[in-house]
């Protein structure tokens, strides 16, 4: 199992930043040991003004672990700063509240107060203001998925901060932007901030941030596939924890060299495991205790050792349901299923399957409606908009039309210059017909603007439902394979097969939820695929290659397309034929296209259904990949079609079919 770095915590590390202009430039993190002192100094205020500065610490200081009380005195603290009018303690108020409101999720609210902290501190011009609320606005960017917007906002608070000559601020910035374009697989990136706050740590005597920064790095370079640089590099971070006597900090960098000595010596990973489970153990932090727990059943299950995998993963997953880390809960199924499937217990690895899907779509499914809620709420804001635009236009024509006929009466009381009026009035309605026509023309082209961008959202939602359609029939046919062997009465060879279905599951989970993947990984996922089902059918010769240019290109190709002509070969085409069984699939680049070709030597359309061809079997995987093609062909234009061609001996008797799939390159 691919095993995910962990990083030391940098929201909590970046803290200092949240709340230092609403401390007198004081630079520390959250912590509720300072509530009885604030309180005092709040008992003791003589004016407003010292008043909204202390109410604003106090809401900063309770935000986590008293977010009601938070909430009160940081609209307290908005109160006063309304009433005296002071533009410094406003904004201090509307920069924690609006940070409150991030902590618990509420990201529309948090936008809105982050944003008026902006207006407010660009007024005051001070750059070290600005900076605060520049980096909790790439905090909640980050919060909300949207790395890159959460870098545009680190980048501009790191200049505000190098305006104000804040060097700590700086490096804790260099650190943010580092760690988020990890996130974004930008790794040149990621090692260049990260080696820069390193730097500016060590110049600035900071040790624990130092170790942070190296721990980072490390993984970084695991993530770019350079092993030379991640040993060395864990090797000082770990000196720096042991001198602090950072129990966290060297139980964390234990836990990721575990996680880097996975895939290569497993006993060597659980020896590092076991020292992090000890640090973990001395500061009693059950989450992290679930993390490594999880890891250490993982190693214990390829070791063979499944008496204490089993007793690992009980004991984590306990832990992980009582911290209420769902998506952790969720990875223990998966690790038990395959913990199941190594004991041989089929039925045990079939229901901790099922609770890890149920729990993986109840995630993303939460997700999907948070996104769907998302763009309704912007659809309706738009055509309010387009509304409101189409009443001001309509109220402009009728006062226009009052304004006309007043001059036309007044025309016909002035005979003598009816001739000049008359002229008068034609070039006037002439010019105002041209422009009302102009604006109406601007309206209906904005009306068509958004109509086409609705029918792509809908072609995205459309999209997306087929391929969760798609997800559960290729893991009933998947489960059906391992049922028959099972009742076949070849126990052994169904419980292999369900090892290899759950590394081709994790395969599919992991490309359902992407638009497109690279041509590697798509040849990895057919090669999986077949072998699995080489062990079903006997005799199954099979070959999966690409051009080289397309290899070195790393082109990218729609997520799970091919699959299903593949398995329509081997179900409908090769199950029942005698003899040698062939599949072949073949990618070569056609132009703006890539061909991709699935031969074999079956029994072709006719014989395997029982039927003429042009009315021929076509299987639901195929049928909900045909609606995807068609989607992708009317979102991207031509180029994502396939047909299907019956082959035939020198005699005129079937020996085969070819699939033939048009697939466009989603990069063109």
């Amino acid at each position: 199992m691919m095993q995910k770095a962990r990083f030391p915590g940098i929201v909590p590390w970046f803290t200092a930043l949240v709340l230092a202009i609403g401390i007198a430039h004081e630079a520390s993190a959250q912590d509720a040991s300072r509530v009885p002192a604030i309180r005092k100094e709040l008992a003791a205020a003589t004016d407003d003004t010292a008043r909204a500065d202390a109410l604003a610490r106090l809401c900063f200081n309770l935000i986590r672990t008293a977010p009601d009380s938070a909430l009160a005195a940081g609209e307290a603290a908005m109160a006063i700063a309304k009433r005296i009018q002071n533009p410094k303690a406003l904004g201090d108020a509307h920069n924690n509240l609006g940070w409150l409101a991030a902590e618990q999720g509420q990201y529309q609210r948090a936008d809105s107060l982050l944003g008026e902290a902006l207006t407010i501190f660009n007024k005051i011009g001070d750059p070290a203001y600005k900076a605060v609320t520049l980096s909790n606005l790439g905090w909640l960017e980050a919060k909300k998925g949207n790395d890159a917007a959460a870098v545009v906002r680190f980048q501009e608070a790191y200049r505000q901060s190098g305006a104000a000559q804040d060097s700590a601020t700086m490096a804790g910035l260099l650190y943010a932007l580092g760690s988020t374009n990890r996130k974004l697989k930008d790794y040149a990136k990621a090692k260049e901030y990260l080696t820069a706050a390193l730097a500016m740590e060590r110049a600035l005597g900071r040790p624990g941030n130092e170790a942070n920064c190296l721990l980072a790095m490390a993984n970084t370079a695991r993530e770019q596939g350079d092993p030379a640089q991640v040993m060395p590099l864990y090797a000082q971070a770990v000196m720096i924890y042991k001198r602090l006597r950072d129990h966290a900090g060297m139980g964390l960098v234990e836990e990721n060299i575990g996680d880097f000595r996975m895939d290569g010596d497993p006993r060597q990973a659980l020896a590092h495991y076991a020292i992090a489970l000890a640090q973990y153990d001395s500061i009693a932090s059950d989450a992290d205790r679930a993390y490594v727990l999880k890891n250490m059943g993982i190693a214990q299950t390829k070791l063979g050792k499944l008496a204490e995998a089993r007793t690992d993963l009980d004991r984590g997953q306990a832990l992980a349901r009582s911290v209420g880390a769902a998506q952790l809960v969720m990875e223990y199924e998966l690790a038990l299923a395959e913990l199941a499937s190594a004991r041989g217990d089929a039925a045990a690895t079939l229901g901790h399957y099922a609770r890890y899907t149920a729990m993986k779509d109840s995630l993303q499914g939460a997700d999907t409606q948070h996104e769907i809620a998302r763009l309704r709420t912007q659809f309706e804001t738009e055509r309010k908009e387009r509304d409101n635009a189409l009443l001001r236009v309509e109220n402009q024509a009728q006062q226009q039309q009052l304004h006309n006929r007043s001059l036309l009466l007044y025309a016909s009381t002035l005979l003598a210059l009816l001739a000049i009026l008359a002229a008068l009035l034609f070039r006037r309605n002439f010019q105002q017909k041209r422009r009302h026509t102009a604006v109406l023309e601007e309206l209906n082209h904005k009306l068509a603007a958004s109509n086409a961008e609705i029918n792509e959202i809908n072609g995205l939602l459309e999209s997306k439902l087929l391929r969760s359609q798609m997800n559960p029939h290729f893991i009933y046919n998947g489960l059906n394979s391992a049922m028959r062997l099972a009742q076949a009465g070849h126990t052994p060879e169904a419980i292999g097969y369900l090892q290899g279905f759950a590394r081709l599951l994790r395969m599919v989970l992991d490309h359902s939820v992407n638009e497109t993947v690279p041509i590697g990984d798509e040849l990895d996922f057919l090669r999986q695929y077949l072998q699995l089902e080489s062990k079903r059918l006997e005799g199954l010769a099979y070959s999966v290659e690409a051009e080289p240019d397309l290899m070195e290109a790393e082109a990218e190709l729609p997520a799970l397309v091919v699959q299903p002509f593949v398995e329509n070969a081997v179900w409908h085409g090769l199950t029942e034929k005698p003899g040698e069984r062939r599949v072949h699939v073949r990618y070569v680049r056609n132009g703006d296209t890539i061909r991709c070709t699935i031969t074999d030597n079956g029994k072709g359309r006719g014989i395997a259904t029982g039927r003429k061809a042009g009315t021929e079997h076509r299987s639901l995987g195929m049928q909900l990949t045909d609606e995807r093609l068609r989607l992708l062909s009317r979102r991207l234009g031509s180029g994502n079609e396939f047909e299907v061609e019956d082959l035939l001996d020198a005699s005129g008797a079937a020996a085969g079919t070819r699939v033939t799939l048009h697939l466009r390159t989603m990069d063109q």
